[in-house]
């Protein structure tokens, strides 16, 4: 029988090593509204170290790393009862204390009568790029949050948005999750030293 650990402050980080999906997988989780666990794929289960059926029917915050400002799930939260499907950069724990970056897309599913079921969210490997823009972004937001709450930290990130012509979390994520373009040219100082 396995222990799930509900309290992050009991658990024991032992390496603190990042951990990495394969190019081509895609974890996929579904939750309900409540963001309680409904279905996850081998994917899922094999990043985050959680056995086939281990997380069903718990909540899927149990994977959210401390590294992660409550202002980003906020946001995501916000936009997915609204009814709009959005993207993140997500930073989850391991069932061993280890942790991964993924590129979310959450989608929003609905029944017949248009009322919201169901998320399903598909992960792939966040880019090392992206993280590299991210995660200072949310340090800075976590700053906000430990010394002001919640609050600030959201009027942070909606100031940051604006001011760099975003109108949403989304749309900045979008644009600096697309690959950089490379030129075999752009190390080189002078054409000339070829």
């Amino acid at each position: 029988m396995y222990h799930l650990v509900t309290n992050k402050a009991e658990l024991i980080i032992p390496e603190n090593k990042e951990m990495f999906l394969a190019k081509d997988e895609i974890a996929v989780s579904r939750t309900d509204i409540d963001g309680t666990i409904l279905y996850y794929n081998s994917a899922f289960s094999k990043i985050s170290g959680y056995k086939k059926n281990e997380l069903l029917y718990t909540p899927h915050s149990i994977l959210r790393h401390p590294d992660m400002p409550k202002a980003i799930f906020y946001v995501i939260w916000q936009t997915l009862l609204s009814g709009r499907s959005t993207h993140a950069i997500i930073k989850n724990f391991t069932k061993d204390g280890n942790y991964y970056w993924l590129l979310v897309e959450f989608i929003v599913q609905k029944d017949n009568q248009n009322n919201i079921i169901s998320f399903l969210a598909n992960g792939k490997q966040a880019p090392r790029h992206t993280i590299d823009i991210i995660e200072p972004m949310y340090k800075k937001l976590l700053k906000y949050e430990r010394e002001n709450g919640m609050e600030s930290s959201i009027i942070y990130l909606t100031s940051f948005l604006n001011s760099n012509n975003y109108a949403t979390y989304n749309d900045y994520i979008c644009k600096i999750s697309k690959r950089k373009k490379y030129s075999f040219f752009a190390n080189i100082k002078n054409l000339a030293d070829l």
